[in-house]
């Protein structure tokens, strides 16, 4: 037995996820790496509360997980993810990070959206949901994530343990609502589903190339928008609330990059008396 653990430790199959923790609160700090250090298959590599310290060790370390603060003085969270992608080239040791994100800040989902986090979740956080976000990390190191099965994957299924599953296509969703702790996945005008998951976890599983988080409580189906105001995004007729300009960054490029200048007229066609 001992022989063969050693096989499949030099193979790489019995290496433990390598996490790392940044966050400017140390008491955010400490009660991480003790979940981290509770959970089978994983441990605590490198955690700071210095941001521009994990920088520096994002260039060499080798890590699968990062537990990542967005609220935090001079260099933030976000200024972390923005330069993600250039590190991962500089260290091929990060080229498969998941990244999971701490945050007090509820408008903060658009942009995790956008910059295609694994998770994301709200401090105070329990026990639970560090688990829950664990597991999905795991998932995607693994190659089991909900999009990254097929690359054509178009649906997901839901349903009651137990019971049949459902198939619902992403084609047929018109927008997602916050309500409570559940989201309700609305298909027709007055036809919705309400699934057991978070707001924020729903946003994150959906295509970002086909759905756009307009507002705390709603992300949108881009195929299905007709028009858009300040105030508004009306999808075939149904009008949704849209936060302010500047706070659903993803959004706000998609319609600039979407648009062209120009007035509707209507003008008609005179002929004359052969129809010509």
């Amino acid at each position: 037995m001992d022989t063969i653990k050693k096989i499949l430790k030099q193979e790489g199959r019995l290496r433990k996820i390598r996490i790392a923790i940044v966050d400017d609160d140390p008491d955010i700090v400490a009660e991480l790496k003790r979940y981290v250090d509770l959970t089978d298959g994983v441990e605590c590599a490198y955690a700071t509360t210095n941001p521009k310290e994990a920088l520096v060790a994002l260039r060499r370390l080798k890590l699968d997980i990062l537990f990542l603060d967005i609220e935090m003085p001079i260099v933030s969270g976000l200024d972390v993810l923005g330069q993600l992608e250039s590190l991962q080239r500089i260290n091929p040791g990060i080229a498969n990070l998941q990244v999971i994100v701490c945050s007090t800040n509820r408008e903060v989902g658009d942009k995790m959206f956008h910059y295609g986090v694994t998770d994301y979740f709200l401090k105070p956080f329990e026990q639970e949901r560090y688990y829950k976000a664990i597991a999905k990390a795991k998932d995607k190191i693994q190659g089991r994530g909900l999009n990254d099965l097929d690359q054509e994957n178009k649906c997901f299924f839901y349903g009651t343990r137990g019971t049949e599953k459902q198939r619902l296509n992403y084609d047929d969703i018109i927008y997602i609502e916050a309500k409570n702790d559940q989201t309700r996945i609305w298909i027709e005008d007055k036809t919705y589903i309400e699934v057991n998951e978070s707001f924020g976890d729903m946003v994150l599983c959906l295509p970002k190339a086909s759905f756009a988080q307009v507002h705390r409580s709603f992300a949108v189906s881009l195929k299905h928008i007709t028009a858009i105001t300040p105030k508004l995004v009306i999808l075939s007729g149904i009008e949704i609330k849209r936060g302010e300009k500047g706070k659903y960054t993803y959004f706000d490029e998609w319609i600039e990059q979407n648009t062209i200048t120009g007035k509707h007229s209507r003008h008609g066609i005179v002929r004359d008396s052969e129809g010509r």
